[in-house]
């Protein structure tokens, strides 16, 4: 066994949902910042005043300063910049995994299913003419994905992929969160953005550690190499050259390879194309088939008139830090 460390630089904020939300009761904004209150501790030092406000309709931030409520410092878990994110007292705000300490941290599963995407995308690409391609004619689904999955790595018992485990990363702070706003940015540049969804993120700067454990399978009693790094950094950077190539190039605003090419895309708010292999299978008719997809999927959003403009789907997954339209989910990675 070879064990490595492999450490994450956050360039752009990385979003690990817990699929909760922290809801307008249960935050209060104050100067630039979303305070995170406990309900039960609320509830002990509130008494019935908060039982009649969780009835009502108000959210916390108008409660507390309406009432001129100071009493609750003890309730506050903890607080997370939200600057310029334009982030409402009515909003909720989709909350980041946290450990039982209440300390963010990624799933090294997170992680292990990103390089997944970008191993199997690089082997699809050296073996489409043989091994891959009686998939290309095969419509997008989930079914699809493991049967490609097994084609290339062996069915889970044998999965090649049994050999690399990753954990889960060191713990984090509160203090590396910041609360992001999910922006669609469109061709020209713009944006039309509806919808008011915050999340909570890392923010750019943030290190990560993780620690990687690569197994040697045996066959005929020899050890033989399944994985190593540099095939698993290879991989990476060429599923991120080949996004640039066929996606983000179509977009006036691109400018991720001012990053390079030693980066990875990670968590909730990245975009469909980050975490499937469709431009490595079907090449020329790969616009066809992911806006048909999409258009079975989100019936009212009419991907359909995607081809016509030459990408699907049409809008780039961003945010604003800073006052500065970013993608979401950029991590520089190293192995060492």
């Amino acid at each position: 066994m070879k064990n490595y460390t492999i450490t994450l630089e956050v360039l752009t904020p990385v979003y690990i949902g817990n699929g909760s939300t922290i809801t307008k009761k249960d935050f209060a904004i104050e100067r630039n910042y979303a305070n995170i209150y406990a309900p039960l501790k609320l509830h002990a030092i509130m008494g019935k005043k908060y039982e009649e406000f969780l009835m009502g309709t108000d959210n916390l931030t108008n409660y507390i300063k309406f009432n001129r409520i100071t009493n609750i410092q003890e309730a506050l878990k903890y607080s997370v910049f939200c600057g310029n994110t334009g982030i409402r007292n009515s909003d909720g705000i989709a909350e980041f995994i946290k450990d039982p300490y209440g300390c963010p941290y990624i799933p090294g599963s997170s992680l292990k299913g990103a390089i997944r995407t970008a191993i199997l995308s690089t082997e699809i690409k050296k073996n489409k003419s043989n091994k891959f391609s009686k998939f290309a004619s095969t419509p997008i689904d989930d079914r699809r994905t493991r049967d490609i999955e097994e084609e290339a790595f062996g069915k889970i018992k044998d999965s090649k992929f049994k050999y690399m485990r990753i954990g889960d990363s060191a713990p984090l702070s509160t203090d590396d969160l910041i609360l992001c706003k999910k922006i669609d940015i469109f061709q020209d540049g713009n944006s039309n953005n509806k919808l008011n969804l915050c999340r909570e993120s890392l923010k750019p700067g943030t290190k990560i550690t993780f620690s990687l454990a690569i197994d040697e399978a045996f066959s005929n009693n020899q050890k033989q190499e399944v994985w190593n790094k540099e095939h698993i950094m290879n991989a990476i950077k060429s599923f991120v050259n080949q996004y640039r190539e066929v996606y983000l190039r179509k977009f006036e605003s691109y400018e991720s390879e001012k990053y390079g090419d030693d980066i990875i895309y990670l968590g909730g708010g990245t975009g469909f194309i980050t975490k499937t292999i469709n431009y490595s299978l079907y090449d020329a008719k790969t616009l066809e088939k992911i806006s048909g997809y999409l258009d079975k999927k989100f019936r009212r959003h009419n991907h359909r008139k995607d081809m016509s403009l030459g990408v699907s789907p049409r809008a780039m997954k961003c945010t604003n830090v800073n006052g500065n339209i970013v993608e979401m989910g950029i991590c520089r990675i190293r192995i060492d």
